[in-house]
C-alpha cells in the first residue's frame, strides 16, 4: 500500500525535528562540558558531564513519546 504524500511529509518533519534536536545537544554538549549531578529526593546520581544527561534526556523523552503514542494508536482494542 503506497504512502500518501502527507505521510511522507510527515515523517520527514519528525525526522528534520530530531535531528535538529540531535545537533543542538551535541554542539552544546561540545561547548559545556561541565559535571552535573541529578538530585531527587534522597538519591543523588554520579556526577556526569552535562552533554549526556541532555542526551539521555532527550532519549528518554523519545522512547516516551513513541510508547504513548503507541498505545493510544491502540487504545481502546473494541474501536
Amino acid at each position: 500500500m503506497p504512502s500518501s504524500g502527507w505521510q511522507i511529509v510527515t515523517s520527514l518533519f519528525v525526522s528534520i525535528l530530531l535531528a535538529l534536536g540531535l545537533l543542538f545537544t551535541a554542539l552544546f554538549s561540545v561547548q559545556n562540558a561541565t559535571l552535573v549531578s541529578l538530585r531527587w529526593l534522597v538519591w543523588q546520581s554520579i556526577p556526569l558531564p552535562l552533554g549526556w544527561v541532555l542526551t539521555l534526556g532527550f532519549a528518554l523523552g523519545l522512547v516516551t513519546g513513541a510508547v504513548v503514542w503507541v498505545g493510544r494508536r491502540q487504545w481502546p482494542p473494541w474501536g
